[in-house]
């Protein structure tokens, strides 16, 4: 059986390695080197988050809450940005011919420039780099030994935990919009954990991962649905083409909701085949 290192020490590889891969997407999303920059330094931040939460108990809260609320600021101004390519590329999936709506996605795509010029400016003030500072300065120091945990044990209390939340929302009413949403982040977070301690796993519970992943894309696509149909129904000057747009909404949304809930339902059970007695 393969040795684990001490929790501390795990955590303190996963945050590192984190830390560089969120580093690495910054002069993609500084030059606009293509359309998932922003994705990519929101799902980093999003994991390094979920780490730094994790890691509590170990490295102190205090401490950790610092650092995790800098970089939450990062992830809530980048929210806006990424929130608007999301609603384009939501919108162009429907296929929907007209000349008023593409008028009011060209005033939105000036939007998303102010968006994307704020991002720059924040990366600028060092609203990335100070918190990733003062992350290398805490893992420089040592662990207290009272803080210290087996990792097996600790791995699976926290991926537990992220478990029950997915239980206490499985079944949210589909027509519930905060509901499904709010589902999707205990999916995320389950995911996250799941991935993060993989490796220290037994190979049943590693495996949420996969389905956690499926279940958060799945209700990932009803969200962006809501939140077009949110926007659409509170946008100006597309009197003529909102009921299209809003009805062509509403028919996805129906076959994404259908899609989930078949994945959702449990697999049949197959049947041993009857075996003649012999004689």
């Amino acid at each position: 059986m393969k040795r684990l290192p001490p929790t501390h020490a795990f955590l303190a590889r996963q945050m590192r390695a984190l830390s560089t891969r969120l580093g690495a997407t910054l002069p993609r999303v500084r030059k606009r080197a293509d359309d998932e920059a922003i994705h990519d330094m929101r799902v980093a931040l999003r994991r390094l988050r979920v780490v730094l939460k994790v890691a509590r108990p170990i490295f102190g809260r205090f401490h950790v809450d610092a650092i995790r609320a800098s970089f939450t600021r990062v992830h809530r101004a980048s929210g806006a940005l990424r929130d608007e390519e999301v609603l384009r590329e939501t919108l162009a999936d429907l296929h929907i011919a007209s000349a008023e709506l593409d008028a009011w996605m060209a005033r939105r795509a000036a939007r998303e420039e102010v968006l994307h010029g704020i991002v720059l400016e924040r990366l600028r003030a060092g609203d990335l780099r100070n918190p990733m500072r003062m992350l290398r300065a805490l893992l420089a120091l040592p662990v207290a030994p009272k803080r210290r945990r087996t990792l097996a044990s600790f791995a699976r209390k926290v991926v537990s935990r992220a478990r029950a939340d997915v239980d206490n929302g499985r079944d949210a009413n589909p027509a519930d919009a905060l509901a499904l949403h709010e589902l999707r982040i205990a999916y995320k977070r389950l995911r996250y954990t799941t991935e993060i301690f993989r490796d220290a796993l037994p190979l049943d519970i590693s495996a949420l991962a996969h389905s956690s992943e499926r279940f958060q894309k799945r209700l990932g696509e009803i969200h962006d649905l809501d939140v077009a149909h949110v926007v659409i129904s509170r946008a100006r000057n597309i009197d003529d083409v909102r009921s299209q747009v809003l009805h062509a909404i509403a028919r996805a949304r129906v076959a994404k909701v259908e899609l989930y809930l078949q994945e959702m339902r449990p697999a049949p059970q197959r049947r041993a085949p009857l075996r003649m007695a012999r004689r």
